[in-house]
């Protein structure tokens, strides 16, 4: 059982990097792009820093996501879970704080979370 709640968080998190990727590349960033390139967005290497860096959270969820799963197949290391749910607990409150209202993206981050939690539990 536990390596479905495990497999449920990977999912969850890889569902999350996925679309924060795929929608802010859409509607955030390529719009952004599009402007005419004054100021502080007028050199490259800033647009491309900039989507790196926007980018680095979703790396982050589907290595913490597969990680979990991972650690749970080879026995379970607790660390790594721990050191999961916290950040995906920390994405999920953070994204619903600074939007001020319920989020799809900040409630599948506190599922994943939950799940990972889950998984130490049981």
């Amino acid at each position: 059982m536990t390596i479905a709640i495990a497999a449920g968080a990977a999912a969850l998190g890889i569902a999350c990097a996925v679309g924060h990727s795929l929608i802010s590349e859409r509607k955030l960033l390529r719009p952004l792009y599009a402007e005419p390139r004054t100021k502080l967005f007028a050199a490259r290497s800033t647009r491309d820093v900039t989507r790196v860096v926007f980018h680095i959270p979703s790396m982050a969820w589907v290595v913490l996501g597969i990680a979990v799963l991972v650690a749970r197949i080879e026995g379970g290391n607790q660390l790594l879970s721990i050191v999961a749910a916290i950040i995906f607990a920390g994405s999920g409150i953070g994204n619903l704080a600074a939007l001020r209202r319920p989020h799809i993206g900040g409630l599948l981050m506190l599922g994943a979370a939950a799940l990972t939690l889950a998984d130490l539990t049981l």
